[in-house]
């Protein structure tokens, strides 16, 4: 599946509407129309409406309908560039960006745009992480006003953040928001992860991450002392909960508590395919096409992202 590279590549490859529609539908549907309600694998098209039939249950259906694009009133080539511009800018884009950019009229369209995309990043089902993991906690988002700091920060959201380490380097990341730092938060967070079995898990000697080895969890704790060995004991936990503070700081100004979920979906999301930059035009648009309807009533309404 050919996908833009540059912007004069996407000039060339989506001229209008006619091409996005057609890529949209190759990558919906790259082995041929399937009928969401039935299956059948035989449709007519009607052309003047831009509808396929199904021949088995007379069911019709749009290229966009099932999809993040269900009922939407902004133009698909529109909806290609918020695609390309999520996908090429390395530290993402805000939607006062791209409102400017796609000329849209109100902000709140290219916020939409940008959350329904977001919504369908998460992690697939037995995408855990495994081998040595570390795993910590941060707190990201609001103003701290007095309090303790550390585990004790007001006003923050606790994320629980894992990471592999592999060689010299840094692996997968998961990261997952959490009510509190206690074992009741942190254990399904972490839990929920990483593969158990295949796991060397690494962390300070906070007592929330202490019930680990009664769950099967390889838990290797490390008394940290001095504060300033958390970035030595868990190296690749605080470089990621350092960029991710960047990133949020640097290209959205900071994000609410109940949106933040979906940010941290994309950071790990980017994070995890660091080495697939080039392709993401095409796997944002593929997680587009197969996720479910997501209207803006919905978006707003759930008590997190």
């Amino acid at each position: 599946m050919d996908f833009p590279r540059t912007l004069l590549d996407f000039v060339d490859q989506f001229p209008d509407e006619e091409a996005c529609w057609r890529y949209l539908k190759r990558v919906r549907w790259p082995k041929g129309f399937r009928c969401p309600l039935c299956g059948a694998a035989e449709a007519s098209y009607l052309r003047p409406r831009r509808l396929f039939q199904c021949t088995r249950c007379r069911r019709q259906v749009s290229v966009t309908a099932g999809t993040i694009f269900h009922g939407t009133r902004t133009e698909l080539r529109k909806w290609f560039l918020a695609i390309f511009f999520f996908a090429r800018h390395k530290q993402s884009i805000s939607a006062l960006q791209l409102q400017r950019d796609l000329g849209l009229g109100s902000y709140q369209t290219a916020w939409t745009m940008l959350h329904k995309l977001r919504s369908t990043l998460h992690r697939r089902p037995g995408q855990l992480l495994r081998g040595v993991v570390e795993a910590d906690e941060a707190f990201v988002g609001g103003r701290r006003q007095g309090g303790k700091r550390g585990r004790g920060s007001p006003n923050k959201t606790i994320v629980s953040v894992l990471v592999e380490r592999r060689g010299q380097g840094a692996g997968s990341v998961a990261l997952v928001p959490v009510e509190d730092n206690s074992w009741a938060s942190l254990g399904p967070a972490v839990r929920g992860s990483i593969e158990g079995a295949a796991t060397t898990l690494l962390t300070d000697d906070w007592s929330g991450y202490w019930p680990l080895a009664s769950q099967g969890v390889d838990h290797r704790p490390e008394k940290q002392g001095d504060p300033a060995r958390a970035g030595e004991i868990l190296h690749w936990a605080h470089v990621v909960i350092s960029n991710l503070k960047a990133w949020l700081l640097g290209t959205f100004r900071g994000v609410t508590h109940k949106h933040l979920p979906r940010y941290l979906t994309e950071f790990a999301y980017r994070l995890n395919r660091r080495s697939l930059e080039d392709k993401l035009f095409f796997y944002v648009t593929r997680r587009a096409v197969q996720a479910e309807p997501l209207p803006y009533s919905r978006l707003v309404a759930e008590p997190v992202g």
